[in-house]
């Protein structure tokens, strides 16, 4: 990879870290087929736990990242939201987490992205009201 090329990621990079203020995101890349795959991944302080914020793909990461920002600028704000209220099975208390996604589906696409299916229990996923 070239200095120019690690400077712009690192720039896109920033920009991205920038919607999550004091909160910044993790940026899991992945190459399959030789196309890369930016998982983007936000952590809730209150519980402690690693969710999906938005998966894109590029021929390269500068290319993914792009394709991040466009989603975060022009896509997010136009989805609905959805709340899931869960509990893992080793603990007792009840998390309440919020996602943009198209459909239902794609938010609990988004909440079970990396984890063991049979390590949570979901009680609901409620559409919020738009604003």
């Amino acid at each position: 990879m070239s200095n120019d090329f690690s400077t712009e990621q690192e720039r896109l990079e920033a920009q991205v870290a920038n919607y999550f203020g004091a909160m910044p995101p993790r940026f899991d890349y992945t190459v399959e087929g030789g196309v890369t795959l930016l998982a983007l991944m936000t952590n809730n302080p209150r519980h402690n736990q690693e969710f999906l914020f938005h998966q894109s793909t590029g021929a390269h990461a500068v290319q993914a990242l792009e394709s991040m920002l466009e989603y975060i600028r022009e896509h997010r704000a136009l989805e609905p939201t959805y709340t899931i209220q869960w509990r893992a099975f080793n603990e007792t208390e009840l998390h309440t987490s919020y996602f943009s996604a198209p459909n239902i589906m794609g938010a609990l696409d988004k909440f079970f992205h990396g984890r063991d299916l049979h390590a949570i229990t979901v009680f609901s996923v409620t559409l919020n009201p738009l604003s």
